[in-house]
């Protein structure tokens, strides 16, 4: 239940901090590949990326490697094999092999999906 009170003025609103989260790749063939990402989104981008990520369609795929560029990733520590910074936005994405921009929407949705432990 909830209960509902009189605000007088000069009451403190509530302040919604986003989380991020920092992916960690051990163990795997991407090991010491470190990814910051929003992992608190809006419900609107979260179910958008959902149904976009969930079809076989190239332009929707796409679409969701676009908006995780552009709307989640924030920085990470990826060169190329010249040794040149892959920029951390959706071009930068979009140019990442399709098993690796796989297996980081993989990631993500497994620490979006987690129990929020550290």
């Amino acid at each position: 239940m909830v209960e509902i009170k009189k605000v007088s003025t000069g009451a403190k609103p509530f302040i919604l901090e986003r989380r991020k989260a920092k992916l960690v790749f051990t163990d795997t063939e991407y090991e010491g590949l470190e990814i910051m990402a929003k992992l608190d989104v809006s419900v609107s981008v979260f179910l958008e990326l959902q149904a976009l990520a969930r079809t076989e369609e190239p332009a929707e795929l796409k679409a969701a490697f676009k908006k995780f560029g552009d709307e989640i990733l924030l920085s990470w520590n990826m060169e190329d094999e010249n040794g040149d910074s892959i920029k951390a936005n959706s071009e930068g994405f979009l140019s990442l092999p399709p098993v690796v921009a796989t297996e980081i929407l993989k990631a993500w949705s497994e620490a979006v999906g987690g129990t929020g432990e550290d």
